[in-house]
């Protein structure tokens, strides 16, 4: 079988273009990661450490705040 084309312009149907319409569950936040869809329950929790200096091996601060860092000057 032949198709054969509509000979006239004027006799053609209104083109607007194509229509898209895009799947709101596929949508990205502005970081560009996903949406999460996960129920995060009791288990998802994890036990939070108090900060630990890794130069003077105390708690509540860490190397970048310790108070015993040396300072650089002679």
């Amino acid at each position: 079988m032949e198709f054969f084309p509509i000979p006239y312009e004027s006799m053609w149907a209104a083109w607007h273009g194509t229509r898209l319409s895009p799947n709101p569950a596929m949508r990205q936040k502005a970081s560009r990661r996903p949406v999460s869809t996960r129920f995060r329950n009791d288990m998802d929790e994890t036990e939070r450490h108090e900060k630990w200096c890794g130069l003077c091996r105390q708690y509540g601060h860490t190397r970048r705040g310790c108070p015993n860092q040396p300072t650089g000057d002679v």
